[in-house]
């Protein structure tokens, strides 16, 4: 258990160096007031957190932080995909293309599974 979450947090680690660069651009003609980015600084916060968290608390297991940030971005990338698939459908274009529904659609998926594994490792934890 302790080994998959030292995995997951330093993953999160790795994930936030790319994500806080690239969502601060791809918002930054929105301003960083929108309430679109703020979300996702939200959920780079709680990311952060759980992740400092979950590797200073070594032996012991912290894995809620995480799992909190990952179900807040989660969350967040599944509007995010599902807002963009729509205004496809409805004849609208993306500000970046194809690129930007492929990387939403694989940051969603990459978010879900992340929050999957944190949410067992709670219950994991939880059990002892």
């Amino acid at each position: 258990m302790r080994k998959t979450e030292t995995a997951l947090a330093l993953f999160t680690v790795g994930f936030l160096i790319l994500y806080f660069p690239v969502e601060t651009w791809a918002s930054w003609g929105y301003g960083l007031w929108s309430p679109f980015y703020l979300v996702d600084l939200i959920a780079m916060i709680l990311l952060g957190w759980g992740a400092i968290r979950s590797l200073h608390t070594r032996p012991q297991t912290a894995p809620a932080v995480l799992c909190a940030g990952y179900g807040w971005a989660g969350a967040n990338a599944w509007r995010a995909l599902f807002g963009r698939l729509s205004e496809v459908r409805q004849g609208g274009q993306l500000d970046h293309g194809g690129m930007e529904l492929c990387a939403v659609a694989m940051g969603t998926a990459v978010m879900l599974a992340c929050f999957a594994l944190s949410l067992l490792l709670v219950v994991r934890s939880s059990e002892r």
